[in-house]
């Protein structure tokens, strides 16, 4: 019995290096080049964080910019599926704080290349009677993400990475806080 399970573990090794290598040639890491490494939160974010071209989904277009406008506000990176329902319907919520505070915050949404959804199946999904029923208005997100998602790895939908003014990975969360009906849990309902 024990042999079966070191040749599990030794084929999980396999399988996660090989994914983790994987995911280095997604982002275009050239040889002799060392991919982006993880960010812990306090850290500050790396020069080319904000000059990197990511692929954003614009209402049924696509365009090739980087994050350097948002520099110097607070930049909410919101990690998103299209199966995750909380992931949308925070965003009524998420535009209403975007709407009232453009000059200081930015919210970014990001599909990364680990949930599979390429151009074609988000295009769909923008187009659907589900997405269309939200009333969100059109659909902006960065599409086809590798570089981001090695960054700020994340473990479940939604995943919210806040990096301050400064470049600094402030807070990583799994709700969204902007939201005007939120209590932190350590405060009492009145």
């Amino acid at each position: 019995m024990s042999l079966i399970v070191l040749i599990f573990f030794v084929f999980l090794l396999f399988v996660l290096f090989d994914v983790r290598a994987q995911s280095r040639q997604e982002v275009g890491t050239a040889e002799g080049q060392t991919p982006p490494q993880a960010l812990m939160v306090g850290q500050k974010v790396p020069e080319e964080f904000w000059t990197h071209e990511h692929l954003f989904y614009i209402n049924g277009d696509t365009v090739r910019r980087t994050l350097q406008e948002h520099r110097g506000k607070i930049l909410v990176l919101d990690f998103w599926m299209s199966g995750c329902m909380p992931c949308l319907l925070h965003q009524r919520e998420i535009n209403h704080f975007k709407s009232a505070y453009p000059d200081r915050l930015a919210v970014v949404m990001v599909n990364s290349r680990r949930t599979r959804e390429d151009y074609g199946k988000i295009d769909r999904f923008a187009r659907s009677e589900r997405y269309t029923s939200l009333g969100l208005g059109g659909l902006v997100s960065v599409i086809e993400d590798g570089y981001l998602e090695m960054l700020f790895p994340y473990g479940s939908y939604p995943s919210y990475f806040w990096i301050n003014r400064r470049g600094i990975l402030q807070t990583h969360t799994f709700r969204n806080l902007l939201d005007r009906n939120y209590s932190a849990p350590f405060m009492e309902k009145k």
